[in-house]
């Protein structure tokens, strides 16, 4: 589980800062076998994406920001 544990930190560290290419590498291997990974970064996925639509971030950007 510790190799779980730290590819979902990473999935978590990519929505702060990028990744170097070590990292970028660790996520590319480790996802094709493990489901529960896959799911937790569709999951966050989803979750940006919805708060970026509850915060009007994705109107904003959309229109080019003169609402």
């Amino acid at each position: 589980m510790g190799k779980c544990k730290n590819i979902t930190r990473l999935l978590s560290d990519a929505l702060d800062r990028p990744l170097t290419v070590g990292e970028w590498v660790s996520i590319r291997l480790h996802l094709p076998t493990c489901s529960g990974c896959r799911n937790y970064r569709k999951q966050i996925s989803l979750l940006r994406t919805a708060s970026r639509e509850a915060s009007g971030i994705a109107r904003t950007s959309e229109t080019g920001g003169d609402e």
